[in-house]
């Protein structure tokens, strides 16, 4: 009987710690920031994270300073911007919803953050290379 028991434990035991591995290996990180010129930043999130949805992007303008931020996601990096988050026609301090939609895992992506007025882009922008 005490064999028994003993295997039911070591059973448990090895169970138990299958279990913290799996956990530990699932994709979590936080939303990666991309700092704009000025005046703002721009977030990619590959993984669900907290209240941010996978695949997904979202500008947020913290300055009033007449320029709004503009996010732009490019997926497979094919030159394509398929995916964009703006913060035009909205008061500064304001982040955008999360634009999202769901990538294989592994895909290469372009994040791009720029800040923008009108019809104007302001020359220098932050780019970020990353994977779904």
């Amino acid at each position: 009987m005490l064999g028994s028991d003993a295997g039911r434990t070591v059973a448990v035991a090895v169970a138990a710690f299958g279990l913290v591995l799996t956990g530990q290996t699932t994709a979590s990180a936080a939303p990666r920031t991309v700092e704009a010129a000025f005046g703002g930043y721009g977030e990619w999130n590959a993984d669900p994270y907290g209240s941010a949805p996978g695949d997904s992007i979202r500008a947020c303008d913290t300055t009033a300073d007449g320029w709004s931020i503009e996010v732009k996601l490019d997926i497979g990096r094919d030159g394509t911007w398929d995916r964009t988050a703006t913060t035009r026609g909205h008061t500064s301090p304001y982040c955008t919803p999360w634009k999202t939609g769901n990538l294989k895992e592994g895909t290469p992506v372009r994040v791009q953050v720029t800040n923008v007025g009108g019809d104007a882009t302001y020359p220098k922008g932050s780019l970020l290379l990353s994977h779904a």
